[in-house]
């Protein structure tokens, strides 16, 4: 695995197609991906779309990224990042750093993967 992974509770939205799914807590979030627990009939390729409310609904910053699913098993999926806006890119960074175990390695990692995606 490339990134540190972390459990992180907040409202998360994964929208496919036309569907909106919306889950109370990521089961592990990284720079790279996420694993929600939510049960779909979409196949490993689907593109989606992730965002993680960092705040109430329609209040200050979200983080939102373009991803594509990359598994599925036991009514999870692991959503791979695919794309992300500069900003949201930004507090990514920096809600991992917050809930790294090591921070240090995280800058590591960040540091190695620079285009992180």
């Amino acid at each position: 695995r490339r990134f540190t992974r972390f459990p992180f509770k907040t409202t998360t939205e994964l929208t496919v197609d036309d569907k909106c799914y919306v889950v109370k807590e990521i089961c592990n979030l990284s720079i790279g991906g996420c694993l929600l627990p939510i049960e779909t009939i979409h196949e490993s390729g689907t593109r989606c779309r992730v965002r993680i409310m960092l705040n109430m609904p329609g209040e200050g910053p979200n983080i939102s990224v373009e991803g594509i699913i990359v598994r599925k098993d036991r009514g999870k999926l692991a959503i791979k990042f695919m794309g992300i806006d500069p900003d949201s890119l930004d507090h990514l960074k920096r809600l991992a750093l917050y809930n790294a175990g090591d921070p240090d390695k995280l800058e590591q990692e960040i540091k190695k993967h620079p285009g992180l995606l």
